[in-house]
């Protein structure tokens, strides 16, 4: 049988929801399963990468619920640091050994891996974790564009959607290295979700 080269980094409670924060895992006990099964669905390899908050000090497996600006004081942008180093090594080392990134998949409302949104509180704003701001730093030193998908449990059509257009640049892409005439310059994707302060 021949092996898939697709592959997404996938943060680590996608898989594993027992590391969140205690009380946030609501929606699904173990993986995030319209994530898993879009993956199984397609023969995607699943990298999983390390969860910066249950390796932060101030962190842990049985913390309590915090934003980022209190993790900004307690040492997790230099555990995100050290985490986004590794993971762009890799994934710089599986491109160039031919393998097709098609994404970076994080969990919305995160303080180290949310895409698109956070929260204070009931209020939501348009920021991102402090692990993702390391890891784009890092892929962008790298020169690697991979895009990046914030998933907000709440809002699965809509995931539904953005994993699908994965599929559908990646055929394009495809077809334009065939030398099919396709035009796609210019067209702007939109990672974002909804505004819907339901999550936390």
């Amino acid at each position: 049988m021949k092996r898939s080269r697709r592959c997404v980094f996938l943060s680590h409670c996608l898989l594993a929801q027992a590391v969140r924060a205690k009380g946030l895992a609501k929606y699904f006990a173990g993986a995030v399963k319209p994530v898993v099964q879009f993956c199984l669905d397609n023969d995607i390899n699943m990298m999983q990468m390390p969860c910066p908050e249950s390796l932060c000090a101030a962190g842990g497996l049985e913390r309590e619920p915090h934003g980022k600006a209190w993790y900004e004081k307690r040492g997790l942008r230099e555990t995100s640091a050290e985490i986004a180093s590794r993971q762009a090594a890799y994934m710089h080392e599986l491109v160039e050994a031919g393998f097709e990134i098609l994404a970076v998949i994080g969990m919305e409302f995160s303080p180290a891996c949310a895409v698109t949104y956070l929260n204070k509180g009931p209020r939501i704003y348009r920021d991102r974790g402090i692990f993702m701001e390391e890891l784009q730093r890092e892929l962008d030193r790298r020169q690697l564009k991979i895009p990046f998908i914030g998933v907000g449990q709440r809002w699965l059509k809509k995931l539904d959607r953005q994993l699908n257009e994965l599929l559908d640049d990646e055929l394009t892409r495809l077809k334009t290295g065939s030398g099919e005439a396709i035009e796609c310059e210019g067209r702007k994707r939109d990672f974002s979700l909804p505004v819907h302060p339901i999550d936390v």
